[in-house]
């Protein structure tokens, strides 16, 4: 992840330099397959797992209470 503004409501989820390794259980191959498989998800919610560097800046959204 190399930048993040997601809505307020979902707050401040990702931190510099997180990997997304899988999208409900799905190895994507490139940040394209990420989105696809993200976008054609028929769930109400969306599994991401996350590889994270430890002590990493987070990305703040703004107007965030971190």
């Amino acid at each position: 992840v190399s930048h993040w503004v997601g809505p307020c409501r979902l707050g401040c989820l990702f931190n510099h330099g997180d990997q997304i390794v899988a999208v409900n259980d799905l190895q994507p191959q490139d940040v394209e397959e990420a989105y696809f498989f993200i976008s054609r998800s028929t769930r109400k919610e969306v599994k991401l797992t996350i590889c994270r560097i430890p002590h990493s800046d987070i990305f703040h959204v703004e107007g965030c209470s971190c």
